[in-house]
């Protein structure tokens, strides 16, 4: 059950991001020489982004990242080989949009998908749904131009309630944002096989939780309780109060002093009386 901050292959790198910071990784299984799975915890309304790269140096071609989300095709970005300088040559990259436009984008974004019982949608529910997936070809660079766009999705169709224990989120795509003009390239593929295939499964924290994927929360430590709480069972709060108790104590405790001494001045008036006194013993 260890987690780890991103996925890898050979040289290769791969997570996925919320507020900037990479998503704990769980249940990280290779398949084959070139493809990884893992399960990451997803929380609806929360945008994410997907980040590569190649550690190599001198990588030999450049690398073509292929994204998909729910099975919905989304493009890509090219890592530019430092060999074979085109561009300008890139180590790292990060996809955060969906591109509407060489200007414009909506981000990519975990909502709760939407749940139906109308019978009519029991094989709605799409073959990737639930998964991130980056694939990574191997690529000749042709030319520059325009982005080439792809076609707008239908996103977050219901699907039926039996699917409600296995799926509850889905990825959606925010409100238009515009965005720096964005340069594209042709590419041509170099091999049929792709470098390497990173398989993100996003199911709730809770859900992974239950199903033994991820570890549940540590226990709340318990806190120590206040001197004043172990006897007399007071709030730890309330230490006016104990100050008024001590008060009221150390006040009784005077006042029975006093009568303690009131009673001997009286016991030893009487001694002293009884020593006085005449009996006449003639009558």
């Amino acid at each position: 059950m260890m987690a780890q901050s991103s996925l890898q292959l050979g040289t290769l790198f791969a997570r996925i991001l919320v507020d900037g910071l990479p998503l704990q990784h769980y249940g990280i299984e290779l398949e084959g020489e070139n493809k990884v799975t893992c399960w990451i915890p997803s929380e609806a309304g929360k945008r994410f982004s997907i980040f590569w790269e190649d550690v190599l140096q001198n990588r030999p071609n450049h690398e073509s990242g292929r994204v998909r989300v729910d099975g919905i095709e989304c493009g890509g970005v090219t890592l530019v080989s430092p060999v074979r300088d085109f561009l300008g040559a890139n180590r790292a990259v990060e996809m955060h949009y969906f591109h509407t436009s060489a200007t414009t984008g909506r981000p990519f974004m975990f909502s709760d998908l939407q749940h139906t019982d109308d019978d009519a949608y029991l094989r709605s529910a799409p073959g990737e749904l639930g998964q991130i997936v980056l694939t990574i070809w191997p690529v000749i660079i042709l030319s520059a131009g325009p982005l080439k766009l792809t076609e707008q999705p239908v996103q977050n169709q219901p699907v039926h309630e039996r699917a409600k224990k296995s799926y509850s989120h889905c990825v959606t795509f925010g409100k238009e944002e515009a965005l720096p003009l964005t340069q594209g390239v042709c590419t041509e593929l170099i091999s049929p096989v792709p470098l390497a295939t990173f398989v993100f499964k996003y199911r709730s924290l809770a859900r992974l939780i239950a199903d033994g994927i991820a570890p549940p929360p540590p226990s709340p430590r318990p806190n120590k309780r206040p001197f004043s709480d172990m006897d007399g069972g007071h709030d730890s709060g309330s230490e006016d109060e104990a100050v008024r108790q001590v008060q009221a104590l150390t006040e009784r405790v005077r006042q029975l002093e006093a009568e303690l001494k009131d009673r001997k001045r009286a016991a030893k008036r009487a001694r002293t009386e009884a020593t006085d006194e005449i009996v006449d013993l003639t009558a």
